[in-house]
């Protein structure tokens, strides 16, 4: 693998939080959008030989929040960094399956005259790669097409070919599929994304749902970024691209780490997510190829994989709530509503405030009483009384830790600590 030696290199993330300054976006959402235009920018140059197979730095990764969580606001700079550096497989915002996975590996729109195609890697290691950016999901995904679920799932392995038979007439035949996705919803309209099924076909397993709320931030007028260190981002994404390529080892030091990690991982406390704790170490490895890459080298450190299990760790313990009531029950939009909701609020809410928010979901009043009461019983909600008035609130939880020696909580921002 060709590198250049790390010198006078602050880490690729400390450079990017610098660029990005204050956000009304929240940081959890700005690292994962940093993560995801790397592991688009490496593709397949990168891999980690593991067992009879590799593993490359591609991920699915959907940013979930209210309508006023900045989604977009962090998607946007992180994109044009990458945009800037000469990335230019970029899937269409809306398409057809058959449209997508026949453009798999072609440059978007526009981008023909400067896409540097070199014909002989073509012809001796041809990859067909595409970064989807979807600030609105739903129009890229359509709705529970079941289908186009089924694809993208079974893509995310990376594939050594993907073979469609009859779309719009004819077979459609990729080679090395690489697929990476960034995207951005809510609970609600996630609901009417991806059919409930999904959560049991492996779909879900493959996504990193990463949950946050609005920031309460109000930044009338938005600094400039800094130039400077635009360009010296965009320089750096830019020579990663260039030198980066071929296989990563584990250094002697991590194994052990990572050995503890895989075997001490207490799986989340949500049915929904069984398939992902399965899986759950191949993200791990995953994020631990783009540390290392990052960071000019070939070999995965003890710190490398303690940092991306710390990563991966602050947005597990927001994933259940970020994914809401998804695939749990008929009324699962009702009940993420009022879910997020109740998170919002400092007061407790009655029946009849929660009633005014749902009455359009549901048929009748007793449906939202059995909603409350399995939250209650669930406890995910509590009946509490606050300065004179009854209601629901959001029950506090204790949250179990993995040994301090496996986190490095000074790698992230008060923001994701809180």
């Amino acid at each position: 693998m060709k590198r250049r030696i790390a010198i006078d290199k602050e880490d690729f993330f400390t450079e990017y939080f610098k660029y990005i300054g204050e956000s009304e976006a929240p940081s959890i959402y700005h690292r994962w959008t940093a993560i995801s235009i790397i592991g688009a920018l490496l593709g397949r140059n990168v891999w980690l030989p593991f067992g009879h197979s590799v593993i490359y730095p591609n991920q699915y990764i959907m940013l979930m929040g209210g309508a006023g969580a900045r989604k977009g606001t962090a998607l946007n700079p992180g994109v044009f960094l990458l945009r800037s550096s000469g990335y230019r497989t970029f899937a269409p915002n809306a398409v057809s399956k058959e449209m997508f996975l026949a453009g798999i590996g072609k440059p978007e729109y526009g981008a023909e005259d400067d896409f540097d195609l070199d014909l002989e890697t073509l012809v001796d290691d041809m990859v067909s790669e595409t970064f989807v950016v979807a600030p609105e999901f739903n129009d890229f995904m359509g709705q529970s097409d079941t289908k186009f679920v089924t694809n993208l799932t079974n893509l995310w392995d990376n594939l050594p070919t993907f073979h469609h038979p009859k779309l719009t007439g004819k077979d459609v035949f990729v080679i090395k599929p690489t697929i990476n996705i960034l995207g951005a919803n809510t609970q609600q309209n996630f609901a009417l994304c991806i059919p409930p099924e999904a959560v049991g076909n492996g779909f879900c397993s493959r996504f990193l749902f990463i949950g946050a709320e609005a920031t309460g931030r109000k930044i009338t007028f938005p600094k400039a970024p800094d130039k400077d260190l635009e360009n010296k981002l965009i320089t750096r994404l830019a020579e990663l691209r260039k030198d980066a390529h071929g296989p990563l080892s584990f250094a002697p030091d991590s194994e052990g780490t990572l050995d503890r990690i895989y075997k001490e991982f207490r799986p989340i406390d949500d049915v929904r997510f069984t398939h992902y704790s399965t899986r759950r170490f191949t993200h791990l490895l995953k994020l631990c190829i783009i540390l290392a890459t990052v960071d000019s080298r070939n070999s995965i450190t003890a710190t490398d994989a303690i940092r991306a299990n710390t990563i991966l760790q602050a947005a597990e313990r927001r994933m259940p709530k970020a994914l809401g009531e998804f695939g749990r029950s008929k009324n699962s939009a009702a009940t993420a509503a009022i879910l997020d909701t109740l998170t919002r609020t400092h007061t407790p809410l009655s029946i009849n405030d929660l009633w005014k928010l749902v009455h359009k979901d549901l048929n009748k009043f007793a449906e939202l009483t059995d909603i409350i009461m399995g939250l209650v019983r669930a406890e995910k909600v509590q009946s509490i009384k606050i300065g004179g008035k009854q209601g629901y609130m959001i029950k506090a939880v204790v949250e179990e830790t993995w040994d301090t020696d496996l986190l490095d909580l000074g790698y992230l921002t008060d923001e994701e600590l809180d």
